[in-house]
């Protein structure tokens, strides 16, 4: 398995890829939870924690988001697509998304994306790129919520000053980013909602 460390700002947590063979969805989430073992052994490492193996249980919270058992403040999240595998770990409740550059889909736009996003991407020169990132953030973020696409995504708007990311959701950070051909986004949880 070939595991890259990725730089992002500090308070987001670190942040571990993997390629995956294309084709494969078994493999991309095999890949994904042997990525989060090997990320979990190199972070305890870093920040001088002992962290026992057989003591990295995971349970479930109330919409299935899964939590280290007997590591509460360990939090993690992994996501995965055609070809790569994303974990990152955190002291903060977090989501990760990433995926490939997609194609706008105006189905999508319309019932997800809020009146203000639709008039972004309506004057975007890179529509399918915006679309992919929007789409990433608001995946992170109803990951970090521990909610998922069940939660209506429309209300979480998203707008962007230079390199600022800015939200309607205040108690949340996020992060955005290019890996290879893919739209990494991060979401990190402050306070609780």
């Amino acid at each position: 398995m070939s595991i890259r460390k990725i730089k992002i700002p500090e308070q987001f947590g670190s942040l571990y890829v993997c390629p995956v063979p294309e084709g494969n969805r078994n493999a991309e989430h095999e890949t994904a939870h042997a990525l989060l073992r090997s990320a979990v052994a190199e972070y305890a490492e870093m920040k001088s924690r002992l962290l026992s193996g057989e003591n990295l249980i995971l349970a479930y919270q109330e919409y299935e988001k899964p939590y280290f058992k007997y590591y509460p403040d360990l939090h993690f999240n992994l996501s995965h697509c055609t070809g790569l595998a994303v974990c990152l770990l955190s002291e903060y409740e977090c989501g990760v998304d990433c995926e490939a550059l997609r194609p706008l889909r105006p189905a999508v736009v319309r019932k997800i994306f809020s009146p203000e996003e639709q008039q972004l991407l309506s004057e975007s020169a890179e529509p399918d790129k915006l679309f992919t990132k929007i789409w990433t953030l608001k995946e992170a973020y109803v990951k970090a919520i521990g909610r998922g696409i069940g939660f209506p995504m429309q209300n979480v708007c998203f707008q962007f000053r230079e390199k600022q990311i800015l939200c309607s959701q205040e108690h949340a950070d996020f992060y955005h980013m290019q890996y290879e051909n893919y739209e990494i986004s991060i979401c990190v949880l402050r306070s609780t909602e």
